[in-house]
Order: structure tokens, then sequence, then C-alpha cells
């Protein structure tokens, strides 16, 4: 019934034609006309250099597509790099530049091997939005060990900011094998960039609204229970409104040369302003609700990376009863009731977040344990999966990220791309490493194409709604059921915990 309804909704709207695999990309958020801003080595999406060719499913209109339902699952803190270093076909490096720093400046450093990763990482890494500026160091890639930039720091807080080096790892296949196992089969995509320099909370507000609304960080304080507009003591920082084009200039600028001197760091913060967190702006459920297309947001209330918490007419509206528990993503897809548009984002102990003894395996069987559901559901046949992680959380990469605007992009994420309708290549198991441009947004934009919708912003209207990924005339409906790891070093955190069983739910592959 409701591939009937969507059908004649199809057929009664008016086609979209899809943005070809060029994306336009432009540095003021408003679609001016400011000249493209990048450093060395920052070649914009149009020309990326790597010489690969365009999947068979560029220049489709996605609304005649096959694909009935997205999955957008949003796991924490990893780069590209960190997870796919070596992985045949796809760029990445096992040594990285640093830099030197003092209080008037930072000059490059050695360049140092990269060490093998551990499935739970020693602490966490500060991935701040000036981190992210400081790592990226204008496209010398070489800022990770030092992510404060010139700002002098105790010792003890210089760990945070990568001075022992513990973001310069890397996972080989034995670390993580049924990510590279989908990569095998599916579509790994290598220029998968994070909406901005960081962190978490804007991340995942570029994740459903294609805009963080200028936010550049997490909240800053949280004196009562409850979160975002349930805590009115929560705030953020955001660029100013009404930024003038010399003032976007002036903090491009900035930006550019955030280690070139003891000041920019903090002269950047003169263009913040504070914004509290529960607000309004215009998200991509919004439409989905006005085109009578299903959805739900699956995340932990009053955890961090539930931002439909912060929108004040989701929070206190209707649509706050699509806002459930991550918890109940099985039972929905068990019972026949999969929306057609889902956010899966993964409750603490399963998010692979750095630091806090938490398993990087333990993350891996959540994500095998739903992929495996999907595929073995009715829903298999006409489901795109797309699982990225939100911020690059301190750990290196190599390719510098396109200037698209003055909030980044940010440095790579990983991308599984997993549906009957991926592009076949030359991975082990035919899958395909994808080198087209991406960011969170062409995810939105795919969505926004799928069910004929308009773009909310300058970024999902000029994001590559992942052309690249999908060949929809040859679909390939044969299932990767994967065995869940039983040789998972745990941490203390979760300790308590047995493979028999996450939060309730049995895992057993089903």
């Amino acid at each position: 019934m409701r591939r009937q309804v969507r059908l004649r909704r199809r057929i009664l709207a008016a086609s979209l034609v899809v943005v070809g695999a060029v994306i336009a990309w432009q540095v003021w958020p408003n679609g001016g006309d400011l000249d493209r801003v990048a450093g060395p080595g920052r070649e914009g999406p149009a020309d990326d250099g790597s010489g690969a060719d365009e999947g068979s499913g560029s220049g489709v209109n996605l609304s005649e597509a096959p694909i009935e339902h997205v999955v957008f699952v949003v796991k924490e803190n990893r780069t590209f790099n960190n997870y796919f270093a070596t992985y045949p076909g796809a760029e990445g490096a096992t040594e990285g530049g640093t830099i030197e720093c003092t209080q008037d400046g930072c000059d490059d450093g050695p360049t140092v091997r990269l060490r093998p990763a551990t499935d739970v990482q020693p602490h966490d890494l500060t991935h701040c939005f000036r981190c992210g500026l400081t790592a990226v160091n204008d496209g010398k890639m070489n800022g990770f060990n030092h992510m404060n930039g010139p700002v002098g720091l105790d010792q003890d807080r210089q760990l945070l900011y990568g001075s022992d080096l513990s973001g310069y790892v890397y996972f080989e296949r034995k670390g993580i094998p049924n990510y590279w196992a989908y990569a095998d089969r599916f579509v790994l995509a290598d220029r998968f960039f994070t909406p901005m320099y960081g962190p978490t909370l804007p991340a995942h507000l570029y994740a459903v609204a294609a805009s963080s609304n200028d936010i550049v960080d997490n909240k800053l304080n949280a004196e009562f229970p409850g979160n975002y507009c349930d805590d009115a003591s929560e705030f953020s920082s955001k660029f100013e409104d009404d930024l003038t084009r010399r003032e976007v200039r002036k903090i491009i600028e900035i930006e550019m040369n955030i280690t070139a001197n003891g000041g920019n760091w903090y002269r950047l913060g003169e263009f913040w302003e504070e914004i509290r967190l529960c607000f309004d702006m215009e998200i991509l459920p919004d439409q989905l609700d006005e085109a009578d297309i299903s959805w739900k947001y699956y995340a932990t209330e009053n955890a961090w990376m539930n931002v439909l918490q912060m929108i004040r007419h989701i929070r206190y509206g209707p649509g706050w009863r699509k806002v459930v528990d991550p918890d109940t993503f099985l039972r929905d897809v068990r019972r026949g009731e999969l929306p057609e548009v889902s956010w899966l984002i993964p409750p603490e102990p399963y998010n692979e977040h750095p630091g806090g003894e938490k398993s990087v395996c333990a993350g891996e069987n959540w994500t095998v344990q739903h992929v495996n559901a999907l595929m073995k559901s009715e829903y298999w046949e006409s489901t795109a999966i797309v699982i990225v992680w939100d911020d690059f959380g301190g750990f290196y990469d190599p390719v510098a990220p396109p200037v698209v605007d003055y909030m980044g992009l940010g440095p790579r994420t990983p991308a599984l791309i997993i549906s009957p309708y991926t592009v076949q290549g030359d991975s082990p198991d035919g899958g395909y490493v994808d080198h087209t441009a991406y960011e969170f947004s062409s995810v939105l934009a795919f969505i926004e194409g799928l069910f004929d919708l308009e773009p909310m912003t300058e970024r999902d209207a000029d994001a590559d709604p992942l052309s690249g990924a999908f060949d929809f005339e040859n679909p390939n409906f044969k299932k990767l059921l994967l065995d869940l790891r039983r040789d998972c070093p745990y941490g203390t955190s979760l300790g308590s915990l047995r493979l028999s069983s996450v939060r309730g739910i049995p895992i057993t592959g089903d």
C-alpha cells in the first residue's frame, strides 16, 4: 500500500533534475559571488584530482529511483584515515605531519609514523571548531598534534589537544573486519567530508537541516536536569547574525591563518555570540511532514546528539512523537513499521566515541546487528543505508577539505553506503571506492531528490546527492549477513555487559 501511494505521488510530482556530480561550491553561505578560498592542496569537488569515473547512477532522476527507505546512521568522532587508511583503492596515509608552536605562532614540524589504533582509545581528543581549523592548518593537514595552536595549556590539557600523538593512529582490517567487509561488498566513499570543522552538536544539526544555524560549539554549560529546550541554562557559541561581506572575508582570512600568530585563535571569537539552545529553524522533517512522508529520529532523550530536542517546534509539537529511543528501531523493522526516512543515532556505549573506555568493536557489533536486521527484513530491496561519523574527533587525516564557507568543510569521515543498488567495482567482493566529493548535506540532497523536496539551504542545493554511489539499473539483492564479533576487548565501562544483549535487545544477528 505504501509503495502504491509513493508511486502515485511520484507520478503526480514534477520531475526534479538531479544535481550532477560537480558541486557548485561557494564561500558565501547564502549564495553570494565571493571567490572560493583554498589553501595548499585544497581542491574543490569539481576537480578532486582522483581521476575517478562517475558512478553509473549519476544524472538519473532520483524521484524515479527504486529506493523507498533511507536510513542515515550517524556515529561519533572518527576520520576516514583512522578507519580506512590502508583500504585498497582508497586514499589514506600511514604517516602524517605535525606542527611546533610557541605563543607567537606555529611552524611545520616533523613527519611521524602513524601507530596501530587500539579498540579502546586511551582518552578523548578535543575536536572543537578552532581545533579543527588548527588540525587542517590551511590545507597542510599537520596540526593534529597541537590543536590548540599557539594557545598555552597545562601539560594534562595538552594531551586532549593531541600532544601525545594519540590521534595519529589507524586501524587495519583485523581491527574493524566487519566495516571492511561492508566496504568490500558495497560503497566506501573516500571523499565524504564532515560539514564543519567540529564538534558534535552542530555537526548533528547539519544532518537534519543542512545547516548548524551558524553554531560552532557544543553546549557551554548544563546546570539543570534535561537537555537543550528542557534546560534553560544551556547556551552555545555561534557566528553573529547579519555578517557583512567584509566580515565574512575577514573570518575566512583568520581561519586560513589560524596558526600564523598568537592572536588569530582569539580573534575568531570576536565574531561569535551566544545562543540559547532552544530555537526554531527549518529542518528536513518539516518538509517530510508536509509531503506526508513518514520519518523517525531514533536518538536517546537528553543525549548530546539528540539535536531535535533543541528545535522548539519539534520538542513542543506533534513531531516529538517521532523522536524515539534508538532501541525501538529493531522492533519497528521487525513489525514492518520502518518509516521512509530514519535518522539512527546509536546509544552512548555503541557510538565509537574515543575515550570513556568505549569499544570500537562493540560499536561495530551494534552496527552489524542493525544492518543485518534490515537485510533480513521486507525492506532490504528498497533501502539505502548511509553510515557516517559526525566529526573528526581529533584523529589525523591527510586529505584537505574544500572550503565552501566559513563553517567548513571539515576533515573526512568514514562513509559506508549499503544498498542493493550500490555501484559494483573492483573491491574484493564487488564493492566500489567512490571518490566523488560529498558531505552530510549530500545525504539530505539524496533524500530530497527521492521524495521531490526542495533544498533548505545553499549546502543541500549544491551538494552532490550521492551520484557516484548508486546504479539503479543493475541491482544486486544478495545479502551480506555478517557474524557478530565475539572477541571484543571491552573496556571497564562495558565490562558488565554481555554480547548476548545490547540494552535489552538480543545480539543474535537477527
